[in-house]
């Protein structure tokens, strides 16, 4: 059941919200937990009791934590819930890719390949893991507290606005929250509008170029060409940005008109002027997750310089794999490594002598050559695509029209992508907020959206959200 499923707009999030607010505020934490529990369950029955057992065993760890007396006591606590999480991810998500990956290399000594019955992925085990994680980890370094009950911190890893997708929230973060909150009818307009805004994204624009990405990946070497590479991979860049972020804006949406305040995870990634300045802008709880639970663990800033080098690349493998068990994000999660090293080597003090719209573009031709080895099914097809795009005279087959629909959002797309870099698009919006009637105006052309929005699903097929596989 996803956001943009008409089973979740038509029944599930009206009936959630009427019973939630209708229960009164001492049984809306409960009509929250019971409605997030039967969301999870909806999509993934068989993995629900795991992940409620691993939550009760990260609870009880948490206590046990909290009341330790010794440092050995709280580290060995907590190295049993990392253990037992990161167990959960490894055996889920990477064990097929683990034994096949060992099946050739045996094979290649003629031994008989491993096989390993087809594992299915519970949905949103990543960011499950990474929050519980989280839960754990930061009660030991005391920069959080146990949640006093066990209900409690239950809605917490549950919270079916950000269950599936994020953003990665830290448990201290949100305590406040979850044991009070307003609510008002300016959050419930404000959560309506950003909901129909992320609605918008998502169908209007990222679905509808989906359709010529699919089109474009599935073509042979022989029939890509370097126009049609640089199509397909400009598409896909957009369909990514407007899915993900979509999804985000309906997950914040949800929760505001729940009371509840989470943070942004996207602010204008596309006019970073650099790699760095880019993963401050794109997925910000991943990065932030990768920066305080990785990075700054295995040294941080404080080791010598090839070691921090050494770090911020494994880091970024670590989030490639993260992505998916596949040698293609590994690949991404390398590329974007190396690009963050050179920030930091010459490419950061090199750029400051450079128009930063130059600094944009660069940084966008390698997104997008980023782009093309994340989409590709695998590495040899992400070695001919990117030889494609870096080939203007590799013209390729016939070039694949999908019609003047994905013309249109494209180029909406390039403008909501990059107008935030532009100096007047500040001034504009300051004066926006400035109009009596700008919540009002928000709502209505919010609403307008999401009816044609509605319109387009119930006409097409249905499309589920990309990092719905992560």
């Amino acid at each position: 059941m996803l956001f943009n499923s008409p089973l979740f707009l038509f029944l599930f999030l009206p009936v959630f919200l009427a019973l939630y607010f209708l229960s009164g505020k001492k049984l809306r934490n409960t009509a929250a937990l019971a409605a997030s529990v039967l969301f999870y369950a909806w999509g993934a029955p068989e993995f629900i009791l795991v992940v409620i057992i691993s939550g009760i065993i990260d609870w009880y760890l948490g206590n046990l934590i909290y009341k330790s007396q010794t440092t050995g006591a709280r580290k060995a606590f907590t190295a049993i819930s990392v253990i037992q999480n990161t167990g959960i991810l490894a055996y889920f998500k990477y064990a097929n890719f683990f034994v096949s990956n060992m099946g050739k290399a045996i094979a290649v000594f003629g031994m008989a390949p491993l096989t390993l019955a087809r594992i299915a992925l519970p949905i949103g085990v990543s960011f499950i893991v990474f929050e519980k994680i989280t839960y754990t980890v930061d009660i030991y370094r005391q920069t959080g507290k146990p949640s006093p009950r066990l209900d409690t911190y239950l809605l917490y890893v549950f919270l079916f606005p950000k269950l599936l997708s994020g953003p990665i929230i830290k448990y201290h973060d949100i305590a406040g929250q979850l044991e009070d909150r307003p609510h008002m009818a300016e959050n419930i307009s404000a959560g309506l509008a950003r909901f129909g805004f992320g609605l918008a994204k998502k169908v209007l624009i990222a679905d509808s170029l989906g359709e010529a990405v699919d089109r474009i990946f599935k073509l042979p070497h022989s029939g890509l060409g370097f126009y049609n590479a640089w199509a397909g991979v400009i598409c896909f860049a957009l369909q990514i940005y407007f899915d993900f972020s979509g999804y985000s804006d309906m997950a914040i949406g949800i929760c505001r008109m729940m009371g509840f305040r989470i943070p942004e995870n996207f602010n204008a990634p596309y006019i970073a002027a650099n790699f760095t300045e880019f993963w401050r802008r794109w997925h910000i709880s991943l990065s932030t997750w990768i920066r305080d639970y990785l990075y700054i663990p295995l040294g941080g800033n404080r080791v010598p310089k090839y070691r921090v080098y050494f770090n911020l690349w494994l880091c970024f493998l670590i989030s490639g794999l993260w992505h998916g068990a596949n040698w293609t994000f590994v690949a991404w999660g390398a590329y974007h490594g190396t690009f963050l090293i050179a920030d930091r080597l010459f490419w950061a003090n090199l750029q400051k002598k450079l128009p930063r719209a130059l600094n944009t573009a660069f940084t966008f031709f390698f997104l997008l050559i980023g782009w093309a080895i994340f989409r590709s099914a695998d590495i040899a097809q992400a070695g001919y695509y990117i030889r494609a795009l870096l080939n203007p005279f590799d013209r390729g087959g016939d070039l694949v029209y999908t019609g003047a629909q994905t013309v249109f959002f494209a180029s909406a797309g390039l403008v909501m992508a990059f107008l935030p870099g532009f100096r007047f698009y500040e001034r504009a919006a300051d004066k926006f907020r400035g109009i009596a009637w700008n919540k009002e105006l928000e709502l209505a052309g919010a609403f307008l959206l999401c009816f044609i929005s509605i319109g387009k699903i119930s006409m097409t097929s249905f499309h589920p959200f990309l990092y719905f596989r992560f």
